[in-house]
């Protein structure tokens, strides 16, 4: 029988505890963003307890944002909204920021520093791995032994089929 709660769980796998935020990934902005527990069942979001949220790291070169305060009986350390080598007095609240709070030059330098930041990289490029490397040496396929039928385990069977002791002779009736 499977127990029903009235509550949503932890998306992490194993931990059934009560779910307090949700947490969401933008690949194409390298952002994780921590909201109160959202309403709906988002497949490309996961819901968190107090527990992971305490313990939730970004990749590296990601930011983490948290767009509204959780509820009052959630109490989340700062440290899960920082990286390492985060100042926290450099934190503020976004409730705080203004329309009038940056000036134009300022919003120039903050987009110039998120494009050096991003390298260049558009939306509509293809995604590509890692650079290539050249090969220090050219396989050819001539290179490569064919598989045979011979292996080291085999060395007990005879090499070839030894010679026949009896002969099939014509006879015509005489």
């Amino acid at each position: 029988m499977v127990a029903v709660t009235d509550y949503r769980q932890c998306s992490r796998p194993g931990c059934g505890n009560r779910a307090i935020a949700t947490l969401r990934y933008n690949y194409a902005a390298r952002t994780a963003t921590v909201n109160p527990l959202e309403p709906g069942d988002d497949p490309h979001s996961w819901d968190l307890c107090d527990r992971h949220l305490s313990r939730l790291t970004v990749p590296e070169g990601w930011g983490l944002q948290r767009t509204e305060d959780p509820s009052p009986e959630v109490s989340v350390p700062v440290a899960a909204f920082t990286g390492p080598g985060t100042d926290i007095g450099d934190i503020r609240d976004i409730g705080d920021i203004g329309d009038d709070d940056f000036t134009d030059e300022e919003m120039q330098a903050l987009a110039a520093a998120l494009e050096d930041g991003v390298g260049g990289v558009s939306d509509t490029d293809p995604l590509t791995s890692a650079k290539r490397r050249p090969v220090s040496r050219v396989v050819r396929r001539t290179d490569i032994p064919q598989p045979s039928g011979h292996h080291p385990s085999r060395r007990n069977l005879p090499g070839r089929a030894p010679q026949r002791h009896l002969r099939a002779v014509h006879y015509d009736g005489e």
